[in-house]
């Protein structure tokens, strides 16, 4: 493929290409990308599987800014998108003497019809994901295909007509035969419906083929976990006796900075730095949603007690307030920053597990029920639903809704009966 590198529109002799940001904005938000072609004068606009705030797009250079996270890979990403779109008319030109929009499209969608069976194309988004530094989504996709490929030995030959509603039900009776639950198949679920949607969008199958019509994902109502401490179980933390299980004390102070953080994820309480950090205030981007949270740490001895302790366990010199990442986040590729963020995250789960241990805690212990405890609490503590929607960072009031515990049946006939 030649390869142009582009700062403004390029022109083809009467054809311009160029990524575009529009502003109408979708229900998250953000504002989504396209591939805009137009070829004399007449426009045509290709949606792209990628969105921003408009202060993260460079409109005169068509690419994001430096404020969009990973803005170099997903720019190249961009850039092969470009390439693609100039190689099409680039071969229109050597093939006619004059073409349209029309033409362009059956040439620009042709790379596309290559991948013309499922796998072809789920492996070919798989990369797509890869490239774009997706790893977290490219590892959920991966891990489908291979479960599907265990569950039909010649998926390779299967085209998309092939996957329809009594396809999809065998593979949902093969994964509940596996152990797997409503949450986990949807998941699965999911994943094939994205590439379907793909498939369609390209022009592989007809949408006459969908199978996700009959074959419904809503059907799979996630059961409620309780994953949120009760207060006596925060409690025993705050109170555990470090000296009876030392290896625990970096789980045992995360949780608890998490929590007092207002929920704070893993994942961000591993990029916080010293500097972020003034007489208690700091502020920070989620990784997740972009979100700017505004913190103010609460005046608690534990606080003090956390920040201190950290200030002299330095088992490698970083910036960081917290010695999880050896090295600066931007030193890292997103794979290695992921990788290295889970192990670290994973041995702090076994330490918590075993500290629970003693307690006969029935219930699944890990770093992340710290978000769902500092939620729950605030619920129990009559915070309005809004505010905990905005200390966690939340787009949805749905999404904060499913962090909530529900009442225990004392708790809502105590409330009940104070009506009377």
């Amino acid at each position: 493929m030649l390869s142009v590198c582009y700062t403004q529109t390029k022109n083809i002799m009467n054809a311009s290409i160029k990524i575009v940001c529009k502003k109408n904005a979708l229900s998250s938000g953000l504002y989504p990308i396209y591939l805009r072609v137009t070829i004399d004068r007449k426009s045509k606009f290709y949606s792209l599987p990628y969105s921003c705030k408009l202060s993260e797009w460079n409109e005169s250079q068509g690419q994001f800014n430096n404020k969009f996270r990973n803005s170099i890979t997903f720019n190249k990403t961009l850039q092969k998108v470009k390439d693609k779109a100039y190689d099409a008319i680039t071969q229109l030109e050597k093939d006619f003497d004059s073409y349209n929009l029309i033409l362009f499209d059956k040439y620009y969608e042709k790379e596309e019809s290559n991948c013309n069976t499922f796998c072809q194309l789920f492996e070919k988004e798989i990369q797509i994901l890869n490239d774009n530094g997706q790893v977290g989504y490219a590892g959920s996709m991966d891990f489908t295909l291979v479960t599907l490929k265990k569950f039909k030995k010649n998926l390779d030959s299967y085209k998309f007509e092939n996957i329809d509603y009594l396809f999809l039900t065998e593979f949902e009776n093969f994964l509940r035969k596996g152990g797997a639950n409503d949450g986990g198949i949807c998941v699965y679920m999911k994943n094939i419906r994205a590439i379907y949607n793909r498939a369609i969008k390209y022009k592989i199958v007809l949408p006459q083929y969908y199978p996700f019509r009959e074959y419904k994902i809503s059907k799979f109502k996630r059961t409620k976990i309780r994953k949120a401490l009760s207060s006596d179980e925060f409690q025993f933390l705050l109170d555990f006796d470090i000296s009876q299980q030392p290896a625990a004390k970096n789980a045992r102070y995360l949780y608890i900075f998490s929590f007092y953080a207002r929920g704070m994820n893993f994942s961000d309480i591993s990029e916080l730095k010293w500097t972020d950090l003034e007489e208690n205030k700091f502020c920070y981007s989620r990784n997740k949603t972009k979100a700017i949270l505004k913190i103010e740490l609460p005046k608690l001895p534990i606080i003090d007690e956390i920040l201190a302790f950290y200030k002299v366990y330095r088992p490698f010199d970083t910036p960081y307030i917290f010695p999880i990442l050896k090295k600066l986040e931007k030193e890292y590729t997103e794979k290695e920053l992921m990788d290295r963020k889970n192990n670290v995250r994973s041995h702090y789960n076994k330490e918590l597990k075993l500290l629970f241990k003693s307690k006969n805690v029935d219930k699944q212990i890990n770093f992340y029920s710290a978000r769902h405890t500092f939620a729950t609490t605030a619920m129990r503590n009559n915070v309005n639903i809004n505010i905990i929607k905005q200390s966690l960072g939340h787009k949805k009031l749905s999404t904060t809704e499913n962090y909530l515990d529900d009442f225990t049946d004392n708790e809502v006939n105590n409330e009940i009966n104070k009506m009377f």
